[in-house]
């Protein structure tokens, strides 16, 4: 059996710096609410829909200067609901199509349409009514495959 120490080199570690674990996201996409905006539709995991208790309809609210959208659950007599949700056994939120939404949303918040933004999203009340605030500050991105961006085009 060979000694290990014979094998690994010493090194000098000057000049090396710890990263923060802060600057690592570490979540799990089925237990955190997310949204994820496309410039020409939006989705939201269900784990939104679960922490609005499996609601149909939903109110989206943005704030321009904030760059934070807000779901807020509503009945159908809002004249403003979304019927986000697909299927009857098993309802998960299903991705909208919405271009004029999302195009005034990546022009408001200056983002770039060649990527697709994801953030995490936050239980917050107002007025004792449960809702989601979703903060883009914070939002990863990544660029849209060119496979996607050719049928946006079509």
């Amino acid at each position: 059996m060979t000694d290990l120490s014979d094998e690994i080199q010493e090194i000098n570690l000057e000049g090396f710096q710890v990263v923060s674990g802060d600057l690592f996201t570490n979540y799990t996409r089925t237990s955190n609410p997310t949204v994820t905006l496309w410039h020409s539709s939006i989705s939201f995991s269900k784990a939104s829909l679960t922490l609005l208790n499996g609601c149909e309809r939903i109110r989206v609210e943005i704030n321009p200067n904030s760059k934070c959208l807000l779901i807020v659950p509503v009945t159908i007599k809002d004249k403003d609901n979304i019927h986000w949700v697909k299927g009857i056994k098993d309802p998960v939120p299903r991705k909208m199509e919405c271009k004029r939404f999302t195009s005034h949303l990546y022009k408001t918040w200056s983002l770039d349409p060649e990527f697709v933004y994801r953030t995490i999203g936050r239980v917050v009340t107002a007025k004792n009514k449960v809702m989601i605030l979703f903060d883009f500050n914070k939002a990863e991105s990544w660029k849209q495959s060119s496979k996607a961006r050719s049928r946006k085009n079509e």
